[in-house]
C-alpha cells in the first residue's frame, strides 16, 4: 500500500502537466510571443525662443538653421485675437515682399487662420529656413514665437496647415519688410 501511494502523486503531477501543455501553458511551439519595439524616447531641442512687436502692414522674418531631421513644434501667439496675422515657413533666403503679397513662395507652411495662439507641426528635414510673421492690420502687434525641434515620440502640437491654403487671399497687402 505504502508504494502505491507514492504512484498516485506522480500520475496526478504527470496528468496535470500535460494538461498545462495542452493549453498552451508548456513550452511548445505555441510560445511565439514578440515584444513589442520599445518607443524612441522624446527628446526636444529649443531652436528659437523670442518675442518683438510688428509694425502694421509689415512681415517679420528670420531665418534658422535645424541641425538633424525630426519634427518642428511651433507657438506662435500675438497680443489681439482680432489682429490678422500670417505664419509661414520657407527655405531659407526665398521670399520677396512681392512673393509674399501674390502668396507665390514656395511655403512649407502657410497658416492664415484667425486661430490663437497659432500651434503648428511638421517633419523637417536638417537645413537653412526662414520664417515669416506677417501682421495684416493697421496696428502694431506684439508677438512671441517658440520652435522646437522634436525627436522620438513626441506628441504633436497641432496639424501642419496646407501649403495650398487659400482662404484669406483678400487678407490686405503686406507694405514693408522688417529683418529679426
Amino acid at each position: 500500500m505504502f508504494e502505491r501511494t507514492r504512484i498516485v502523486p506522480c500520475l496526478a503531477g504527470v496528468t496535470l502537466a500535460a494538461a498545462l501543455a495542452a493549453c498552451g501553458g508548456g513550452t511548445g511551439p505555441t510560445d511565439n510571443f514578440t515584444p513589442s519595439p520599445t518607443p524612441t524616447p522624446c527628446t526636444q531641442t529649443t531652436l528659437e525662443q523670442d518675442s518683438d512687436t510688428i509694425p502694421g502692414r509689415t512681415y517679420l522674418y528670420f531665418d534658422f538653421s535645424v541641425p538633424d531631421s525630426g519634427r518642428l513644434d511651433m507657438t506662435i501667439d500675438w497680443t489681439n485675437a482680432s489682429s490678422p496675422i500670417g505664419v509661414y515657413l520657407v527655405p531659407a533666403n526665398t521670399c520677396t515682399l512681392d512673393e509674399i503679397n501674390a502668396r507665390s513662395c514656395n511655403f512649407l507652411i502657410r497658416s492664415e487662420t484667425p486661430v490663437k495662439p497659432r500651434k503648428i507641426s511638421i517633419p523637417i528635414n536638417a537645413g537653412n529656413y526662414r520664417w515669416i510673421i506677417a501682421n495684416f492690420s493697421e496696428a502694431q502687434e506684439s508677438v512671441s514665437i517658440q520652435i522646437v525641434l522634436s525627436k522620438g515620440a513626441c506628441a504633436a502640437l497641432g496639424v501642419a496647415p496646407s501649403a495650398s491654403d487659400r482662404a484669406n487671399d483678400a487678407w490686405p497687402a503686406i507694405e514693408h519688410a522688417q529683418h529679426h
